[in-house]
């Protein structure tokens, strides 16, 4: 990867901006509390966008001039396809984060899985598969249910209580990901609840469906995204849940507000 500056969003709501030639181990550097003294008291920290500079020098004046604008005319820049000429990629990161559903409290109408109804959803991911119909094609795909237990299960009960049917894919960005599942169609929804990390070694590699979350690593809930391309980056930091087996050509094509027609559960292809 050629030089690239970065955004973080932090758990306190923060910005930070920073510049790398390696952003893999950036991130990670920050996600052991060594990537920068102004983020250490700041974790959980999300990668919220980048963009690819020509060389050291433009990416070190690229950051300084981020650094130097308003938190509005960040978000306001983040909101465009470039900054300072540059294509600007968005990570899949939630728009707001989502607040948590208290342990023992009331529950929203919708629910995570949990006791036997987990077991049995986790145990049928393995002999399942999701089908998004929309009117470019449907997209297929398995799910990891021995690395990701509670999301495929929570994906599979959402799904056949027809959250996702009608939805639309709020964000594209060419060559990265798609991303759909926010009931405001913002991406700033969800379905009431929160999931806790289930992080992996699974690659995020072309046609890798993983859920979207905030700065938090515990906010994930109906937001999803499909990778486009290889996002290495992006490896444990989010929750990979499932791969797509048919259909990545209706990925590729499709654009923002693009509907979701129906999402259903279905017996995996032989």
């Amino acid at each position: 990867m050629a030089a690239v500056v970065y955004v973080l969003a932090c758990a306190d709501g923060s910005l930070y901006t920073g510049w790398t030639v390696d952003l893999v181990a950036r991130l990670a550097a920050h996600r052991r509390g060594r990537g920068g003294s102004y983020t250490r008291s700041r974790r959980p920290l999300a990668l919220k966008a980048w963009w690819e500079c020509l060389d050291r020098s433009e990416a070190r004046s690229h950051e300084a001039r981020f650094k130097a604008l308003s938190r509005a005319e960040k978000l306001r820049a983040m909101a465009r396809d470039e900054v300072f000429g540059r294509r600007l990629r968005n990570a899949p990161l939630l728009d707001l984060p989502s607040r948590r559903v208290a342990r023992g409290g009331a529950m929203a109408a919708l629910s995570p899985p949990s006791g036997a109804d987990l077991d049995n959803l986790a145990d049928e991911a393995n002999r399942v598969q999701a089908r998004i119909h929309t009117a470019k094609g449907d997209i297929v795909f398995t799910f990891y249910p021995h690395q990701a237990p509670v999301h495929s299960a929570a994906f599979i009960k959402l799904a056949r209580a027809g959250f996702y049917d009608g939805l639309t894919f709020h964000r594209v960005v060419p060559g990265f990901v798609v991303q759909g599942g926010c009931p405001k169609g913002t991406g700033t929804g969800g379905p009431g609840y929160t999931l806790d990390a289930e992080f992996s070694d699974l690659a995020h590699v072309r046609g890798t469906v993983a859920m979207a979350r905030s700065a938090d690593p515990n906010s994930a809930g109906s937001q999803f995204y499909v990778c486009l391309d290889d996002a290495r980056f992006l490896d444990r930091e989010y929750t990979v849940f499932g791969q797509t087996t048919a259909g990545q050509d209706v990925v590729d094509a499709i654009r923002v507000g693009d509907v979701m027609e129906t999402v259903t559960i279905e017996p995996k292809a032989p």
